[in-house]
């Protein structure tokens, strides 16, 4: 778990867009909008680097469609938030809520999030990889067809979790507070080697596309 360090701010100190489109430029540009509220607001199709929205109301926002990397969203409210088709890579989501969210078809890739809450959430064809999910709360959730690989369950509750035609690799179950009632079939069945020499390379291929996005980002800063 990420360390948790105590950040408060006075009201006159949030960083409050007005519009989306205020909304999506402070993201991009990696100002702290921690504290602020965005419910609601169209933020599809953002590629970021290092975004900071701690403890940020995005509950109803969209946010398909994108591609989150290191970016903090510790405490954040995803209320029923769209965020399908959208990629984490690392980042903080220690104790963020997904209640009711819409992550289907999305990727977590080694991602922190100790003691998220997924209640209720629909991860259908999700990919979580790499992941801590120490003490997160996926009651009710939809995980259909997801992809689970070396993903930290421990003090997890999966309690009414739909996992049908889900795969799973290197989890412990055991370590749950609450298994899923079914547990789901092996991802794939390869030599102890084989898979982390696949995942480097899907690694390798996805920090490539990371540093083209963020030198495009930085070329059209300097035009």
């Amino acid at each position: 778990m990420a360390q948790e360090i105590k950040i408060e701010k006075k009201s006159s100190e949030v960083v409050q867009p007005q519009t989306e489109k205020e909304a999506r430029l402070s993201i991009h540009d990696k100002q702290d909008l921690s504290g602020a509220s965005l419910q609601g607001m169209m933020l599809n199709n953002l590629n970021t680097v290092g975004s900071i929205l701690r403890k940020t109301d995005l509950s109803g926002a969209m946010l398909s469609h994108g591609l989150f990397v290191n970016a903090n969203f510790f405490r954040a409210s995803l209320y029923q938030a769209g965020v399908n088709n959208t990629i984490f890579v690392g980042g903080d989501l220690v104790k963020t809520s997904f209640k009711e969210a819409d992550l289907s078809e999305s990727v977590l890739l080694g991602v922190d999030a100790e003691n998220a809450s997924f209640e209720g959430a629909n991860l259908r064809g999700a990919a979580l990889v790499r992941a801590d999910f120490e003490g997160a709360n996926f009651t009710g959730a939809n995980l259909s067809g997801v992809r689970l690989a070396s993903c930290d369950v421990t003090n997890a509750d999966f309690t009414d979790a739909d996992l049908s035609g889900a795969r799973a690799y290197h989890i412990d179950w055991s370590k749950t507070k609450v298994p899923p009632a079914t547990l789901p079939e092996p991802l794939i069945e390869l030599s102890r080697w084989a898979l982390p020499v696949l995942i480097g390379g899907a690694l390798s291929s996805l920090s490539l596309l990371i540093y083209l996005i963020v030198r495009k980002n930085k070329s059209k800063t300097a035009v």
